[in-house]
């Protein structure tokens, strides 16, 4: 029988587990009327680019099919909530050639912000969310043993243009680990089924996460 001494570390660790468990608050959401635009995935090389200083040279290219394939991921849960507008890709991208197109030989001097401040202004959308895939590595083996897990680094920005603003940001840094190596992140462990996943879908993991966590 075990004493009550030794019963500390064990609820100690179901302390700490419960607390992993616990999901963050979801993000004030944004007015009912506000219409979104977004941008396009892409990995952010040129400082026009950059919302931040972060950028995306340590991972590996990825190919546009994979990038459109995300895109149609992320839109998918904005589709989800019925009651908020967004703008696609497609007026996005028109824009961003529009701007690159004013901005000639002085674009290699712009900084990010004002470049997708411009943006959002040539979109006539409320708020701009940009998404940057900042480093990925796929996992190597299958979902159920790997010799390398699969590893992504995302970041989410959403500008409001009106007020020329970062309304919110969202660092999503995940690296697959079994339950022995964290037990903290034994949430995601279980519903994930135990399985090792793709880097697609731990993108999709921190986009659902991103999304709650910034109120849209």
């Amino acid at each position: 029988m075990l004493s009550r001494f030794s019963l500390i570390p064990y609820l100690f660790c179901v302390i700490l587990l419960l607390a992993g468990c616990a999901p963050k608050p979801a993000g004030t959401p944004l007015p009912s009327q506000a219409t979104v635009g977004v941008a396009g995935f892409h990995q952010p090389h040129q400082g026009w680019q950059m919302v931040t200083s972060t950028r995306a040279d340590k991972s590996v290219t990825l190919s546009s099919d994979l990038l459109e394939e995300l895109d149609g991921m992320l839109a998918d849960l904005l589709r989800a909530k019925e009651d908020r507008p967004f703008l696609g890709t497609e007026s996005t991208r028109q824009c961003q050639e529009l701007v690159l197109s004013r901005m000639g030989a002085e674009q290699a001097g712009v900084s990010g912000l004002r470049y997708w401040m411009e943006v959002g202004q040539c979109v006539q959308t409320d708020y701009l969310l940009i998404p940057q895939v900042l480093e990925w590595k796929e996992r190597e083996g299958g979902e159920w043993g790997v010799t390398e897990p699969g590893m992504v680094v995302m970041e989410l920005t959403l500008l409001d243009i009106q007020n020329r603003y970062v309304a919110a940001r969202f660092q999503y840094d995940e690296r697959q680990r079994s339950l022995s190596e964290d037990l903290l992140q034994a949430d995601k462990f279980f519903r994930r089924g135990g399985k090792w996943l793709p880097a697609k879908e731990l993108i999709r993991d921190g986009l659902r996460e991103g999304l709650r966590e910034m109120g849209l």
